[in-house]
């Protein structure tokens, strides 16, 4: 096995002059994203800070203040309407899918579930995978208990080490390719 490890880092954004209006009503997420940060990365394509954050104008008026990427194209950011942070799914017509309910917990939680790494060896039992998966659910769900409700993020991550596909093998390789 591989020495490398995964660690927590934090990524502070240079604060654009033209997002100071739209922040002042949002002070926590501002003092997040231009003070403490947010999480660098998160297990290879999952999540990766943007270089700026920046404004994704929604239909109807609707806002999300971008500030990283998921996948291939899809935005991770703060829907200013209800400061829940969300996954802009690049589909069109695909609703917003709820991430945390705040930035300060889903950095909380990226950190929290970057520090309990390794989650199971490839080779582990059943049991071993089972136990792995529930406390890194009960980790998540004591930071954010509405981001473990089914088909969400969290949630979805915590199904995919059910499934065997978040061994400490196959996340280094992910993270270090």
């Amino acid at each position: 096995m591989s020495p490398r490890q995964l660690r927590y880092e934090s990524h502070v954004f240079p604060e654009p002059k033209a997002l100071k209006d739209i922040l002042r009503r949002s002070p926590s997420v501002r003092h997040t994203l231009f003070i403490d940060g947010v999480p660098k990365n998160f297990i290879g394509p999952r999540y990766k800070a943007d270089s700026t954050v920046t404004v994704l104008e929604r239909p109807g008026g609707d806002a999300i203040l971008r500030f990283g990427s998921s996948g291939l194209s899809d935005a991770i950011g703060v829907h200013l309407a209800t400061g829940n942070v969300v996954e802009v799914i690049s589909v069109r017509d695909l609703p917003l899918l709820f991430v945390n309910t705040s930035i300060e917990k889903f950095t909380l939680t990226v950190k929290a579930v970057i520090d309990r790494f390794p989650y199971y060896e490839e080779d582990a039992t059943d049991e071993e995978v089972e136990a792995a998966a529930a406390d890194v659910g009960d980790i998540i769900e004591r930071i954010d208990p509405a981001a473990m409700i089914p088909d969400r993020y969290w949630s979805t991550f915590v199904d995919d080490m059910e499934m065997r596909d978040l061994s400490t093998e196959e996340v280094l390789a992910a993270e270090f390719e």
